[in-house]
């Protein structure tokens, strides 16, 4: 299930909660991380994986990152491309997602 951490999400992490109680959800929680996100945010996301005994897999462009590909200097299109869509497609496939 895609995460993160966003109050969209957040609803629908409460609802596989309760849908599969008192077991956690029988998949993954995937969240594509910019690099750039608040630290309070990770924290969160962190403490609410653990609370609830999640799988966490966290998408992310060492490489975007490394080429100093970045929201404020980086056309909002390349940078999206490189640091959202592009984490998202290799953990789909590395992690064989069809749905």
């Amino acid at each position: 299930m895609l995460y993160s951490v966003g109050k969209d999400s957040s609803v629908m992490l409460h609802l596989a909660l309760k849908a599969f109680y008192p077991a956690p959800p029988p998949f993954p929680m995937l969240h594509v991380a910019s690099g750039w996100d608040f630290r309070d945010l990770i924290a969160h996301r962190d403490r609410t994986v653990g609370a609830h005994g999640l799988e966490l897999i966290v998408a992310h462009n060492e490489e975007a990152e490394a080429d100093g590909i970045n929201p404020f200097d980086t056309d909002s299109a390349r940078y999206s491309q490189a640091q959202l869509t592009d984490p998202l497609k290799r953990a789909l496939d590395a992690h064989g997602f069809d749905a």
